[in-house]
């Protein structure tokens, strides 16, 4: 399980992000807190691995604060930032300091979800890393990609996106849509759909196969880096 902290200010946004995290599998929130000095409390004596994080803090401003818990005095965290600062310089100061995504308020569940599941994800591959070449490296931070950059914007899930990246890429040979749709529980429509997509951005390569009835059906298979 994912140890998170919530911190915000707010007491009811809190308990609504907090039911929002204990929804998701794999995560569980281990403390609801409202200061900054509060939060350095939960992260030195209960070490979580995430906290999610409002900058509006009444006694420090959470990119400071991001800022103190880099130092070594204190466990590694990992954060991300949920917060109604929209301006750019928030934004750049957060990714500065280290934060691994940035959502801002309100939100819905959904987009919260798929937050924590590229999180966890990028933390599964990570470690999983024994040794990083290129393509290894670029799979940890693909993970984190934000959703629209390639398929929210088309109607497709960034999640479903990582599950069909992540089958083929570490399978040896070539599936098929019927194949990656009985791995991966979804339809084999879905499956073609997605698999489509990635052919069109250079992520895979298609052959042709044939199976015992003769009749040809494409096999797809990882693009090698380039």
């Amino acid at each position: 399980m994912i140890r998170t902290v919530v911190v915000d200010d707010d007491y009811r946004v809190a308990s609504i992000h907090a039911a929002y995290v204990g929804k998701v599998d794999g995560f569980e929130v281990i403390a609801q807190v409202h200061t900054a000095a509060a939060a350095v409390d939960a992260v030195t004596e209960l070490k979580p691995e995430l906290l999610l994080l409002d900058l509006y803090l009444p006694d420090e401003h959470g990119l400071d604060l991001v800022a103190r818990l880099r130092g070594a005095d204190y466990p590694p965290v990992d954060v991300i930032v949920i917060t109604a600062a929209k301006d750019a310089d928030s934004v750049r100061a957060a990714m500065q300091h280290g934060a691994l995504h940035y959502l801002l308020k309100p939100f819905s569940f959904p987009a919260l979800r798929d937050k924590l599941l590229s999180y966890a994800q990028m933390r599964s591959r990570l470690d999983g890393l024994r040794a990083a070449d290129q393509r290894s490296v670029d799979r940890v931070y693909g993970a984190l990609r934000a959703p629209g950059q390639v398929a929210a914007s088309k109607g497709r899930s960034d999640y479903t996106l990582e599950t069909v990246e992540e089958l083929l890429s570490g399978t040896d040979g070539d599936l098929s849509a019927a194949e990656v749709a009985e791995r991966t529980g979804m339809s084999r429509a879905t499956a073609q759909r997605y698999l489509t997509h990635l052919h069109d951005l250079g992520r895979v390569e298609i052959r042709l196969r044939y199976g015992a009835s003769g009749r040809p059906e494409h096999g797809y298979r990882w693009a090698p880096a380039r």
